[in-house]
């Protein structure tokens, strides 16, 4: 999206706001029907006439078959946002409370998500978890640099599910499990409605959001905008988001729908620097980058349709486009106290992506329902970088060019599953066959390199399998089990790092996964969820970096990692048994892991832990649905120590030493959206209520401190 747009989109979005309000607006669908719960996802009469029996036992997962993709036999969760205040400022740990085992790793700026899952990987980007928006990846580019730096404003988000075992199968390649944060939309027999958020809170932030919409039999559209910014607690520490949404839904006659939504975004944040454990230690809240920043701005483009054939069947066809701009403005890290750096690095990386995913579902027999489909992908990603003496240049500075790559990939799936009804259980064999080609080619190669430029073309095929069964115990326990592989695909810095010597035979396979999962959950007692399952995860061919000769390196397959352990929630509404609709939520839910690496070139890693996977991730929480809208949510998260590497060791001497193990943390957060009258709702909240001073994010250059304690206070207006 054009720079320029983006500040314009806010006022443009709320005039709409009001537009939709005036009574000119309400009359033109006037004659529409009631509007649909906002908490069930569109779908056509096929779909639903495949979802109709609805167990108690089944009440927090996702349906057995979803726009073409087969739920059943999977470990799925499912958390509705409208349940819980309103989350300002991107706070994934909030967003994402309900929904157990993955780890959010906390850093200055929202403008950056890092989570795992299961010790799987570095958090860092969250490059080991497929994040999806409305189904399909939201990543810099799903293949080569598979890093989140965006995702739609919370207000929007309607659902968060989470996926385990088996989500390769429905999307593609990732060793870990699929985040997809489902959007509110465009929806039919609606009557104008509109909303807009205003907070303030501490250290400068400032956050607007505006949405609208309506609809009739026949037609809807959707329209959001957002901004946001934050002075942040350390210098050099604030960032500003900008964003813009327009969706429209087109049903020209029953059984058939076709949908369009475009959306741009953008962001800058500013990078205080890293620290050693000394500087942590004085000063939590010193800054050594004083200049450091990222901007990041991107477009998306995507077109859908849905149609029933005949009774039974359904197609369902998405086309997608996004551009992705990323660039940072980089110094070394220094003390105040030190001299400025002599130079700046400007990094430029760009995303060109355009993709189809296109499934049809089918019910056949005595209740069989079969899947099939395919999936295609082609990106084009130049890269360059460049240097200056100038501190403070804006985009597109830098004297001094360093290198410059261009980069592309093309991708291909072709998959299957079938949902076989064999007495009272439900088996769910899959199988998906996938072809990536990643080229890269280096016009200009970094000069202090004794390496020949690259231009290399690199294929892959892989076949991915799995297995999933389920049985309903009675109706309101349910026991699943399931058994998939999954891979991470080839990096771009693994097969041609610009600043690395790479020998010419440096060709790593990707690292490939085997999840095993077994468990029940249930609805024992009114307003009781109960879950919990036992798994195995056998991570296989970590790529690690190996020396070949004084000059050369390369990246090689060489170590195993096994994660095993036990996953539970439990959710329970205190006032279950009382009349009304209010509702008082305790819920817990908790990882606990025990992970090892189990073979590595080096012998010194074996029976070390894996980075970044503690044994315990615990979350709990007391959460107040009022049946006036009135929600309060005191939400707490715990991880245990964990260790940044693999060797379970410092790096560095001396003052510079960046500690082996990070300390174990509790963190509690509290938000409230209060009904004050008719179409006005007071919204609050603090972040960190304990104002705990920590870190859970380290990489090799430093530590990453988290927020302190912030608050947060405004309203919400509904028309």
């Amino acid at each position: 999206m054009p720079r320029s747009l983006l500040p314009a989109a806010l006022p443009v979005a709320i005039g709409f706001a009001l537009l939709a309000a005036s009574p000119l607006a309400a009359q033109a669908v006037q004659a529409a029907n009631a509007a649909q719960p906002t908490d069930a996802p569109a779908k056509l009469p096929a779909v639903d006439a495949k979802n109709s029996d609805l167990y108690p036992a089944d009440l927090d997962s996702l349906p057995a078959l979803e726009y073409g993709k087969l739920m059943i036999g999977k470990k799925t969760t499912q958390v509705l946002l409208d349940e819980q205040p309103v989350v300002s400022n991107q706070q994934f740990r909030q967003t994402l409370a309900r929904t157990p085992g993955l780890l959010v790793s906390d850093q200055p700026s929202p403008g950056f998500f890092n989570v795992n899952y299961r010790g799987l990987g570095d958090p860092h980007e969250s490059e080991f978890i497929l994040f999806a928006v409305d189904g399909f990846p939201v990543l810099a580019d799903w293949f080569g640099y598979p890093t989140l730096y965006h995702t739609p404003p919370h207000q929007q988000i309607e659902r968060v599910n989470l996926i385990r075992g088996g989500g390769s199968l429905l999307y593609g390649p990732q060793p870990g499990p699929v985040v997809d944060l489902v959007l509110r939309g465009p929806e039919l027999d609606r009557p104008a409605h509109s909303r807009i958020d205003l907070l303030g809170g501490s250290d400068g932030f400032f956050s607007a959001y505006a949405e609208a919409g309506a609809g009739t039999a026949e037609r809807a559209w959707f329209l959001s905008a957002n901004q946001s910014q934050d002075d942040g607690q350390r210098f050099n520490s604030g960032f500003e988001m900008q964003g813009l949404r327009g969706a429209l839904l087109w049903q020209p006659v029953e059984g058939q729908r076709w949908t369009f939504d475009m959306s741009g975004f953008r962001s800058s944040s500013r990078e205080p620097g890293r620290l050693t454990g000394a500087q942590f230690a004085a000063d939590p809240m010193q800054s050594t980058a004083t200049t450091n920043v990222i901007w990041i701005d991107r477009v998306d483009i995507a077109l859908g349709h849905q149609r029933a054939l005949g009774e039974d069947s359904e197609l369902n066809v998405r086309l997608f486009h996004w551009y992705m701009d990323r660039y940072s403005r980089r110094t070394a890290f220094t003390p105040a106290s030190a001299p400025p750096p002599a130079f700046t690095t400007f990094d430029r990386q760009q995303f060109h992506v355009t993709a189809a995913d296109a499934r049809v579902s089918t019910g056949w027999g005595e209740g069989h329902l079969l899947t099939f489909g395919t999936t295609l992908y082609v990106s084009d990603s130049p890269r360059y970088q460049r240097r200056s003496v100038n501190l403070n240049g804006e985009m597109g500075s830098g004297e001094t060019w360093r290198f410059a790559q261009q980069r592309d990939n093309h991708y291909a799936a072709l998959f299957v599953e079938n949902a076989f009804r064999v007495g009272e259980w439900t088996l769910v064999p899959g199988v998906r066959q996938e072809r990536l080609t990643m080229g890269i080619e280096e016009p200009l190669r970094l000069a202090s390199l004794r390496r020949a430029a690259i231009d290399r073309e690199f294929t892959r095929s892989e076949t991915l399998l799995g297995f999933g069964a389920t049985r309903l115990l009675d109706a309101n326990w349910r026991f699943y089990a399931n058994a998939s592989q999954g891979y991470r695909p080839m990096r771009y810095d693994d097969i041609a790092n610009p600043t690395a010597e790479f020998a010419g035979t440096n060709d790593p396979d990707p690292a490939r996964s085997m999840q095993y999962e077994i468990g029940v959950r249930g609805n024992p007692a009114p307003g009781l969820m109960v879950e919990a399952s036992l798994f195995r995860i056998d991570f296989e061919d970590k790529i690690e970096q190996r020396v070949v000769n004084v000059t050369d390196i390369e990246r090689v397959n060489s170590g195993d990692a096994r994660h095993q352990g036990i996953e539970f929630s439990i959710d329970w509404n205190l006032l279950a048994d009382r009349p009304g609709d209010d509702a008082l939520v305790l819920f817990t839910n908790a990882s606990l892991l025990d992970a090892e690496i189990v073979r590595s070139r080096n012998p010194a890693l074996l029976g070390r832990t894996p980075q970044f996977a503690p044994e315990r991730i615990l979350r709990a929480g007391l959460l107040w649905k009022g049946a006036d809208g009135s929600r309060v949510a005191l939400t707490g998260s715990h991880l245990s120590d964990q260790y940044w590497q693999d060797s379970n060791l410092a790096l560095g001497t001396g003052a510079a030493t960046i500690p082996a193990r990070i300390a174990p943390v509790t963190v509690w957060d509290l938000g409230i959206e209060w009904p004050l009258f008719e179409g006005v709702r007071l919204l609050a909240g603090v972040n960190n209520l304990t104002d705990k001073i920590y870190y859970n994010r380290v990489r090799t250059d430093g530590i990453d401190v988290a927020p302190r304690r912030s608050s947060h206070l405004g309203v919400r207006l509904d028309f």
